[in-house]
Formats: C-alpha cells, sequence, structure tokens
C-alpha cells in the first residue's frame, strides 16, 4: 500500500526538471511533508560547494518565515566555535545520521546549538549526510516541536526519500557549479551568454564602450626580486585594488593578461557615452587611490611599493568569440583596444598614472588638461593625450 511518503517520491521525479534550485525545492518539499502529516518546524538543507571564496551555501526555513532562506557559508565560517562544535560538522565528518531527543535534557550537551533549540521549544532534532555526485556532501537536518518528536515512521519516510533527494542536489549543484566557473572565469556577463549557448567561434556583436586597460610598473623587476609564488600574493592585493573599483562602477573585467587587465564599461541605453566615460575615469582614480593607500602600507612593512598606469578610451569594438576549434576566447577587438594599449604605453613613458584620449576629454568637459600629442605605435594619426586636470577628483 503506498504511502505519503511515495506520493513525495512519485513527485520528486515527476518534477525533477521544474527545480533550478535548492530553495525553491526545500519550499516545496517542507510544504508536502507537512501536508503529510509531519511536523516539521525548521529544516536545514545546506551544501558544501566549489567556490573560490565560500565553502557552499545553507536553505532554512522555519514555520515563522514565508518562504526558505539562502544564508551563504564563507570558508572562515567552518573554522569559528560555531560550526566547529555543531551537528553539522559531526554529520559531514561521520557521514552518519545524528538523532537528538530534546525532550530528554542530558542529550546534546556537547553542541550548544542543541541547548538553544530546546529553549525555543524544539523537542527532536534529525540530522543526515546526503553524499552525492563522485565526493560532493550534503546536510539535511529537520526538527520539530511536536512532543515526543517524530515518530520511526516519519524517520523511515524522511530517509526514503533519500535516492531521489540525492540525484536532484547533484542536478543542481553541477547547473550551479557550471556557472560558478563560468562567472569566476569569463565574468558574470560573459559567463551568462556562454551559459545560454553563445559558443559558436565568430559569434558577437559590435558594441560602443569605454575601454580600460591598468598595467603594474616594474613587474618583470618584481618578480625578479621576489620570486615567482610570492608574487602571485602581491598580484592578487594589486588586482583587488583595481577590480573592487572596476565594479563599483559597473565596469566588466574581461580578461587579465600577466600584470595587465581589459576592462569594458559599456553604452547601453541606460548607459551614455558620457556615463560610461565618467564611470572608466571615476574607477580609474578610485583604483588608483586604492593601490596607493596598499603601496604605503606594504612601505611602512619593509615592502616594495606598488605603481600603476592606466589608460582610457572610447570607441567601438567586436565583442565575441574568436580562438581556434576546440579552444575559444570571449574578447573585444578592433583598432579602439590597440589605441587603448598604445595609450597605456605612454603612462610609462611620462610617469602619468592615469591618461585617456580625446574622445573620453570631451565628455568630461573642465575635467581634463591636455597632455599633447603623441605618436603611437600602429596608429597612422597623432593622438592626443589627456590627464585629469589638476585640483579635480572625481569627474
Amino acid at each position: 500500500m503506498k504511502t505519503h511518503f511515495d506520493d513525495i517520491v512519485d513527485w520528486l521525479i515527476a518534477t525533477a526538471d521544474e527545480h533550478r534550485d535548492l530553495r525553491s525545492l526545500t519550499d516545496k518539499l517542507v510544504s508536502r511533508l507537512r501536508e503529510a502529516g509531519v511536523a516539521i518546524q525548521r529544516i536545514n538543507l545546506g551544501v558544501f560547494a566549489l567556490h573560490p571564496e565560500m565553502a557552499g551555501y545553507a536553505v532554512v526555513w522555519d514555520e515563522g518565515m514565508g518562504d526558505a532562506i539562502e544564508v551563504p557559508v564563507r570558508r572562515e565560517d567552518t573554522l569559528k566555535p560555531l560550526y566547529l562544535a555543531s551537528p553539522i560538522r559531526l554529520l559531514v565528518e561521520s557521514r552518519k545520521p545524528a538523532h537528538f531527543d530534546m525532550e530528554d535534557p542530558r542529550v546534546g550537551s556537547q553542541h550548544p546549538i542543541i541547548g538553544e533549540f530546546r529553549e525555543q521549544g524544539y523537542t527532536h532534532y534529525l540530522g543526515f549526510p546526503i553524499p552525492y555526485g563522485d565526493d560532493g556532501i550534503a546536510v539535511l537536518t529537520v526538527c520539530t516541536k511536536r512532543p515526543g518528536g517524530f515518530s520511526p515512521e516519519e524517520v523511515g519516510g524522511i530517509e526514503g526519500l533519500f535516492p531521489v533527494l540525492r540525484l536532484l542536489i547533484r542536478i543542481v549543484e553541477t547547473r550551479r557549479l557550471a556557472k560558478t566557473i563560468l562567472q569566476t572565469y569569463l565574468g558574470p556577463h560573459i559567463g551568462e551568454r556562454v551559459l545560454a549557448g553563445e559558443m559558436l567561434r565568430g559569434q558577437g556583436e559590435t558594441v560602443q564602450a569605454a575601454l580600460w586597460l591598468c598595467d603594474l610598473r616594474g613587474f618583470t623587476s618584481m618578480t625578479s626580486a621576489l620570486g615567482s609564488f610570492a608574487i602571485i600574493d602581491v598580484m592578487n592585493q594589486y588586482f583587488d585594488c583595481m577590480a573592487e573599483a572596476i565594479w563599483a562602477q559597473q565596469g566588466e573585467i574581461l580578461k587579465f593578461i600577466g600584470d595587465a587587465m581589459l576592462v569594458v564599461f559599456r553604452i547601453r541605453d541606460e548607459t551614455s557615452a558620457g556615463d560610461a566615460a565618467r564611470q572608466a575615469v571615476c574607477a580609474a582614480q578610485d583604483a588608483l587611490q586604492r593601490l596607493d593607500d596598499l603601496s604605503n602600507l606594504r612601505v611602512e612593512e619593509g615592502l616594495l611599493p606598488l605603481r600603476a598606469g592606466v589608460a582610457v578610451h572610447l570607441g567601438t569594438v567586436v565583442y565575441g568569440n574568436i580562438g581556434a576549434s576546440r579552444r575559444l576566447d570571449f574578447t573585444v577587438m578592433g583598432e579602439a583596444v590597440n589605441l587603448v594599449a598604445r595609450i597605456q604605453d605612454v603612462t610609462g613613458e611620462t610617469e602619468e598614472a592615469l591618461l585617456f584620449s580625446k574622445e573620453i576629454a570631451e565628455l568630461l568637459a573642465e575635467t581634463s588638461e591636455s597632455l599633447g600629442v603623441y605618436d603611437l605605435k600602429g596608429v597612422s594619426d597623432p593622438v592626443e593625450l589627456f590627464k585629469p586636470a589638476a585640483g579635480h577628483g572625481l569627474p
């Protein structure tokens, strides 16, 4: 004879392709379990995920909420006492279920969170590890306030969901991992485009944008002085200074090229050429200030200073896929890209931290000061270059 739990398994299978994330899955699963008479008052579905900064995330619901919420778990969170003394850690490391009868005051004393749940009126805590994929691990915990806790039939019914739930978690996390990898290595905008299937070689579009190129000065000599591994930490700190300023102005990092970084501030319906120019120059000034602050701290510690040059130009580029048949890159191409690279060269020659083209200067009005006309390699006509006018901060 079929039980309510069998019906829930059938539902999970029938709706498998509808669950785009674990938050929506958790919301619907809670509703089904409560409709089946299971007195769940709290649920936590946590997943340890592959991510450059996060250890994972947890989806949490209790009956005082409308919908479940997703809570990020940073790597440093797994080193704090709250996690180290938690049942979650026990589940992850032992790979065995853990049940706590919170009506017995002697139970769970080694886990402070159990005492907190007991004070909130919970009577029973069930915890289950759910291994998935090759080495993935998820954890499901459920709590009730019902006197006597969960029945043996309910515990068995919940465990009976795991074969299907394990597959659903794997599907959702595989999709999430693909998105994380693409956004980490390609950026959020390009990552979404590739994930949506924009992968054909030669596929692209023509766009107008403010192009932004920075370069760390003295990189070669610094690498020789510090060594290849030590320079990695320096580069990460340097790129953090640049990137935070860029993201603050809605810029899009296209690629890291050694010690250089190529960025676009796209002109769209809601972003005029003037807006893009101001965003790019604001980002450059902010980034250089952040780097200067970092450099001063380094000098105080007896380390080498950090200096960079930033070039900005406004132009039209082709934005899309190029490369070999089995190895593609999503980037920008065009005369404007060559010009911003040549302007960047001049920042080193002149020791100016920030230079930009006439196309940018015309949009910044009195906040620009001409540095003169330069013959640039690969550029047919002389180019007038500008820098921020003395006494002017962010335009």
